[in-house]
């Protein structure tokens, strides 16, 4: 049986809800989510990385672990924003370290 969810114009879905249907399976409430906030998350791996490609990566890879770690996401312990914040933060630490020294991107 499909469930079809409809929002108002007015009243948009609250993240928590979009992160339930994620963890139900809906991709499309990924999609969603990722609309909403992949450009703040950008500017913050952009921040930590300093390179457009390596940010944009690490900000797939977070919305990634949403799909597999949504059903464990408490939103008594941060707000949906701070926990899709904190992926993208830890991932975008871990691939500046990975990273060669001294390696530059051509732009």
């Amino acid at each position: 049986m499909e469930t079809t969810h409809t929002v108002s114009l007015d009243q948009p879905e609250s993240d928590v809800a979009l992160v339930e249907r994620v963890a139900a399976g809906d991709i499309r409430a990924l999609w969603e989510l990722s609309v909403r906030h992949t450009s703040s998350l950008r500017v913050l791996a952009l921040s930590i990385l300093r390179d457009p490609v390596d940010a944009e990566q690490v900000v797939q890879a977070a919305f990634s672990e949403v799909r597999y770690e949504a059903a464990r996401f408490d939103p008594s312990h941060f707000p949906v924003f701070g926990w899709l914040a904190e992926l993208t933060r830890v991932g975008a630490l871990q691939r500046s370290r990975s990273a060669p020294e001294g390696a530059h991107r051509l732009l």
